[in-house]
């Protein structure tokens, strides 16, 4: 604990927060909300998805660079078992009807194939196949290229060959996270620190007054979920939104990243929950998603469509939120479910 970046873990609890908020206001109420996608135009779920995924992705791509200092063998046993295994473990459980349905139709072959196809093209888990992606990416570039100019060379080229990869089902969105990842990588290897601006007051408030600007001119276009990140057959207007996206994450981004090291400088029991908050964030993520999958098949079942407000989406997120911290203390106690959901 002595030894970790408290600020790091206050901005990955903050965030994990925010993704089961972000989840809450898509998936609470009811089928007729999530089918009219209404939810990309309300202010806080815009405010939410205009940075939060990013720089979630650069905070891993920041702590990365050390993880990267060991051989490869190790490194790589390292990460699929904290990051593969789980993902496997939440896919499972969140998809089973899929699986069972396969299984039911196709026989054991047919749920494994369904399976697979799931990891590589549903949305279900995008994220965490993103973080293994994007770190075999570079791992493998940092040890292809050894000067460190030239990684960066390779980086950025790669970035603009994914504007003209044409995007598949779930590519977009890893094309995306790239440039993220390696951003904070490379922070980290040139030591720059990413809250540096948090003790003046005239530059927090010029921050501040730009992010809010920047959320306000986040629109459903912008959503890497609706608009893609190819730019081919539409050069100008997607190169556009892809630049407007990147400018909007790094605002937004930095600005959070002043105020969480605020809160950071604050030592008390709230504080401290959010940072066990940040600790835990990988399981919370997965839970969740099995959480929100789940409680929409409900609502769906039963029909329950109900009018807006942000009293549901609170409660739900508050009572999900205490649900996970108790149940990870659990899973904690026991070799299996430490392996198999905590990835320890």
């Amino acid at each position: 604990m002595n030894n970790r970046d408290r600020t790091l873990d206050i901005a990955k609890g903050i965030l994990i927060i925010l993704v089961v908020l972000g989840h809450s206001i898509q998936f609470s109420f009811g089928p007729e909300w999530l089918d009219s996608e209404q939810y990309y135009e309300n202010i806080v779920f815009r405010s939410i998805y205009s940075f939060h995924m990013p720089l979630f992705m650069m905070i891993s791509g920041y702590l990365f660079y050390n993880s990267n200092k060991k051989d490869f063998k190790p490194l790589a046993v390292s990460k699929l078992r904290s990051i593969g295994i789980p993902m496997l473990s939440f896919l499972l459980i969140s998809d089973s009807f899929l699986f069972v349905r396969s299984l039911l139709d196709s026989g054991v072959s047919g749920m494994f194939k369904s399976f697979i196809t799931d990891i590589f093209t549903g949305m279900t888990m995008w994220f965490l196949l993103s973080l293994l992606i994007n770190m075999a990416c570079v791992a493998f570039l940092t040890r292809l290229v050894k000067n460190r100019e030239w990684q960066y060379v390779v980086m950025i080229l790669l970035m603009i060959a994914g504007m003209f990869i044409p995007d598949s089902i779930v590519s977009g969105v890893h094309k995306w996270m790239y440039p993220f990842f390696c951003l904070g990588y490379i922070l980290k290897q040139l030591d720059v620190n990413p809250y540096a601006c948090s003790s003046n007051f005239l530059k927090m408030s010029i921050l501040t007054i730009l992010s809010i600007l920047a959320i306000l001119w986040f629109d459903k276009e912008t959503y890497i979920y609706t608009s893609g990140f190819c730019i081919l057959g539409k050069y100008a207007s997607q190169s556009f939104i892809d630049i407007k996206r990147l400018f909007i994450s790094l605002v937004v981004s930095y600005t959070f990243m002043q105020y969480a090291h605020i809160l950071a400088n604050v030592k008390n029991r709230f504080t401290d929950t959010i940072i066990r908050l940040g600790q835990m964030s990988l399981f919370i993520y997965g839970f969740n998603i099995i959480f929100i999958t789940y409680f929409a098949k409900a609502l769906s079942f039963l029909s329950w469509n109900i009018g807006f407000n942000y009293i549901v989406p609170a409660i739900v997120s508050i009572c999900f939120i205490i649900l996970s911290y108790y149940l990870y203390e659990l899973l904690e106690k026991y070799s299996i479910t430490r392996i198999l959901f905590l990835g320890k």
